[in-house]
């Protein structure tokens, strides 16, 4: 199983040095993603040779987009549980967050940042 990883995206300073943190002491390997990196495919960041599918960025996707993601990457259920209460007890906050997986393996971040924008005001709105 190839090492676990969380990309990060868009935190503050101080918010990555605190996930960091968290990410060393369960072993996790934090990444955080460059904007320039956004229309790759999420497994390809994550180490997985995957080709780029027809998802690339039009409209307003194209100018990027600032609110913090975590996508988990190769992680067993013990791993995820940890880090899902570490960030529970001591942040940072971030609301949108994803597990790589075949269905979104070959997303862009700028698709997966979508959808997960799109389900996260669907569960607000309820």
């Amino acid at each position: 199983m190839a090492e676990p990883l969380l990309l990060t995206y868009n935190l503050s300073p101080d918010a990555f040095i605190a996930l960091h943190a968290l990410c060393g002491k369960l072993g996790i390997r934090c990444r955080p993603v460059k904007p320039a990196e956004y229309a790759l495919p999420v497994g390809a960041l994550a180490g997985i040779p995957v080709a780029a599918n027809a998802d690339s960025p039009t409209g307003a996707a194209e100018a990027g987009f600032d609110d913090g993601m975590l996508v988990i990457c190769h992680m067993l259920s013990d791993q995820l549980d940890a880090l899902l209460e570490g960030l529970r007890q001591s942040g940072p906050r971030v609301a949108l967050k994803a597990v790589l997986t075949p269905s979104n393996v070959a997303w862009s971040s700028y698709r997966l940042h979508a959808e997960l924008a799109r389900e996260h005001a669907a569960l607000r709105r309820r």
